[in-house]
């Protein structure tokens, strides 16, 4: 028997506590689902850093001085990077062959802490299903890991861990769940079986604390992007410090390494 957990913020992330486990790590509101989008338009690495000061170091070095500087610090543009942290800055068709290196308020820093992991894989609702998917032929306990946001709880990461969590409810027999992963499946299923239309999680989205602040900021597109339910099967390993698209051996029969998003 396997257990499934739940971690609310990163601060809340004890090393000794993930170590040896699969964990996956969630900041829907935007940088996993960056990260996600990135891979899928020709992105071949991606390094997070704890810090804009770690990432301009990084790129002083010889082997990162063609990598693009990508992210955010609490929301804001970062004087002389590339590209913020708007998936959409992803989008336009000039990361074939580029690696980033990427800072973000909350998102880089959950990657960081979860070194000592036995595996790390990046989840948004963009490729939730094919997580939960990879999940189901793992053989060990099974931690998701919620960024949050300035240590406080995070509705839409919530929402997130709850959409694998439910999967996993159904699918994996062998899994015990603790009372954290069952509420958020059921506040998940809950928002599904109530919804009218196929915008309900975009609207949920839009109304939490980062929804708000990102509409403020006339990023309301980037909150329509990362609604998007199980729009790729790409699968994003952090290991040994990057960040890159693996094909995971269990499911390569079965599942398709990747869709454009």
């Amino acid at each position: 028997m396997y257990n499934l957990d739940i971690i609310l913020t990163h601060q809340e992330i004890n090393v000794q506590a993930v170590k040896g486990k699969t964990c996956i790590a969630i900041d829907t509101l935007r940088a996993t689902s960056t990260i996600i989008t990135a891979l899928s338009h020709g992105c071949p690495e991606i390094i997070p850093v704890g810090s804009v000061t770690e990432a301009l170091h990084m790129k002083k070095n010889k082997a990162y001085e063609d990598y693009l500087l990508g992210g955010e610090i609490e929301g804001q543009y970062i004087e002389n990077f590339h590209l913020e942290n708007s998936p959409l800055d992803y989008c336009n068709g000039n990361l074939q062959g580029r690696g980033i290196i990427l800072s973000t308020t909350n998102g880089t820093r959950t990657l960081k802490k979860l070194k000592e992991a036995r595996i790390v894989v990046i989840c948004a609702l963009l490729n939730a299903k094919a997580v939960a998917e990879w999940i189901i032929h793992q053989k060990s306990d099974v931690i998701i890991c919620c960024s949050g946001r300035r240590g406080s709880f995070s509705l839409e990461d919530f929402l997130t861990a709850g959409r694998l969590a439910a999967e996993l409810r159904v699918e994996k027999n062998n899994l015990s769940i603790s009372d954290l992963a069952f509420t958020a499946a059921a506040f998940y299923e809950n928002i599904k079986k109530s919804s009218a239309n196929n915008n309900t999680i975009f609207k949920i989205l839009k109304n939490t604390d980062n929804g708000k602040r990102l509409i403020k900021a006339g990023l309301e597109a980037d909150i329509k992007h990362c609604s998007q339910e199980d729009i790729t099967t790409l699968l994003p390993q952090y290991r040994s410090g990057s960040i890159k698209q693996i094909e995971i051996p269990d499911l390569k029969d079965s599942m398709p390494r990747t869709s454009v998003i």
